[in-house]
């Protein structure tokens, strides 16, 4: 187990299960529609992106954490409260460089339905 998820008193499951779904929450605020989210979502560079930023987050609530474990009077709730207010910051990024790379390039053709040429 890592030191994030004994602080926390989760098991090695729920912390990636959490780490998944913040990442998809965080994809979801990136993107305006479906296809974009998707996209985002399967992105190699912007999930190594993502897990970077993750890790730095956790080494700040780590400096941040580390005087307090073993006390009594912090609970695994504060620590996920630390938690939460460290990875927050999160959603204020965006890799816009990457985010460019998967641009939509134009208008999208439609198909014609009607024939508007009269005889």
């Amino acid at each position: 187990m890592n030191k994030t998820t004994t602080k926390l008193q989760i098991t090695q499951d729920a912390y990636e299960t959490m780490t998944l779904e913040f990442y998809m929450r965080w994809c979801e605020s990136l993107t305006g529609n479906v296809r974009q989210f998707q996209s985002i979502l399967a992105n190699k560079a912007i999930n190594a992106y993502f897990l970077m930023e993750l890790t730095k987050s956790e080494t700040e609530f780590h400096k941040l954490t580390d005087l307090y474990v073993g006390s009594t009077t912090v609970s695994p709730l504060d620590f996920k409260k630390c938690y939460n207010e460290c990875t927050y910051r999160l959603f204020s990024l965006r890799p816009v460089a990457l985010l460019e790379d998967l641009k939509i390039k134009g208008k999208a053709q439609g198909i014609p339905v009607f024939n508007l040429s009269q005889n």
